[in-house]
């Protein structure tokens, strides 16, 4: 089978990602996410790096996700002020699933389809790891096709 590497293999580790308050504005998780998204890769533009901020409480425990596509759909309400009314417990993406981190991509692929989201938090026992996301299941695909797999 081609995906029987492990979701830790293929994850993106939860160090890599911003975080950040429920109670911020949609501006403030705005800016944290461009700064994470431009750090990450040295100050260049990418497609494969976080795309998402973590919504986390006082004791990093992840409550949800805000991504792209979100911060977007409720931006132009706010184009006087970008966001400044919007908070991020107000649209956050609410967390649909998880995963362990021994799981396999194709246990990842499977949840993701079922639960119809695009990233799945990756656990450790009780503490959050690392997110998946479908575009690194679609590419473990990929790479596994392109060995002959």
């Amino acid at each position: 089978m081609p995906l029987k590497q492990t979701i830790k293999e293929r994850m993106i580790p939860i160090k890599n990602y911003a975080t950040i308050s429920p109670d911020a504005t949609l501006r403030e998780a705005a800016l944290s996410l461009r700064k994470s998204f431009f750090e990450l890769d040295g100050g260049m533009r990418t497609v494969a790096g976080p795309r998402a901020v973590l919504v986390t409480d006082k004791k990093q425990k992840l409550l949800g996700i805000l991504d792209f596509k979100s911060f977007l759909k409720n931006y132009f309400p706010q184009i006087g002020g970008l966001g400044k009314k919007i908070m991020v417990k107000d649209i956050m993406l609410k967390v649909k699933g998880a995963i362990d981190v021994s799981a396999s991509v194709e246990e990842g692929l499977t949840t993701i389809v079922q639960k119809k989201i695009s990233v799945l938090p990756v656990y450790d026992g009780d503490k959050a790891v690392g997110l998946i996301r479908d575009t690194d299941i679609f590419l473990a695909i990929t790479d596994s096709l392109e060995k002959g797999n």
